[in-house]
């Protein structure tokens, strides 16, 4: 995957997020944000990323996802149950390590392929709570 289109996305739909999203959708660039940087600062397992399990990238992933799915639980909005979702596949992506036959590129590129639908599902988060102030004038965010 390429590093820079990933930035390029990453940083679009987190500063649309954060200025035209409500709390949740803030939260949720917060939470992607402290993600990618624990990430950086996470261990690498082997000589090499990625060829092994990366236990300090399941860590990361397993707060991220559980970070979203509270986030999921008290607001009230659809968008973070899908982004859950993508961050529990991330956490699977790791288990299927466990695998002694599979290809350590796969898991890299599996690893890095699920990381997209995060930032564009908090832009159509944050596009859609846009919606709903113009249509109703009010878009409560929390249930």
């Amino acid at each position: 995957m390429n590093v820079l289109v990933y930035l390029v996305v990453l940083l679009l739909c987190c500063l649309y997020a954060v200025t035209r999203g409500g709390l949740p959708e803030r939260l949720a660039v917060l939470i992607l944000v402290l993600a990618i940087v624990a990430s950086h600062f996470a261990p690498v397992s082997g000589q090499y990323r990625f060829q092994k399990m990366e236990v300090g990238l399941l860590a990361v992933d397993s707060g991220m996802f559980l970070s979203t799915m509270l986030l999921s639980l008290r607001a009230q909005r659809y968008w973070p149950m899908w982004l859950s979702a993508v961050y529990l596949n991330i956490v699977v992506t790791h288990l299927l390590m466990l695998t002694p036959s599979l290809m350590p590129w796969s898991y890299a590129v599996a690893n890095a392929a699920w990381n997209y639908p995060g930032p564009l599902l908090i832009a159509i988060g944050a596009a859609r709570h846009r919606q709903r102030l113009k249509r109703y004038g009010a878009d409560p965010a929390w249930s």
